[in-house]
């Protein structure tokens, strides 16, 4: 595995920690629901998938998308595109949080 693939994996790790750590201080409270904690973990496991998915095949999956239905895909994408979006998709949450955070403080 190359570089790229290794720290999007462990940039997805810390997400899912992330997500357990804030699931066991919240434990007692009652607001949070078994629903809610089941549709969390599946929306964050799609997202981990699609951007990791993208980060890790972007030459494939950029490839695979001519000849797209009414041709409005008329040449494949260049993978180094499709890559850029998956780490967009991978760090936007932190970019939001660590925005929230410094703009909460003011």
């Amino acid at each position: 595995m190359n570089v790229s693939r290794w720290l999007s994996l462990s940039i997805a790790i810390i997400y899912i920690l992330f997500f357990v750590f804030s699931l066991v201080l919240n434990r007692d409270s009652d607001e949070i629901s078994n629903r809610d904690i089941a549709e969390g973990a599946f929306g964050l496991l799609f997202w981990l998938a699609l951007s990791l998915g993208c980060i890790w095949f972007g030459e494939e999956l950029g490839e695979g998308l001519v000849g797209a239905r009414f041709g409005l895909v008329s040449s494949p994408s260049p993978g180094w595109a499709v890559q850029l979006m998956g780490w967009i998709l991978l760090l936007l949450p932190a970019v939001i949080f660590l925005w929230n955070l410094v703009w909460a403080e003011k």
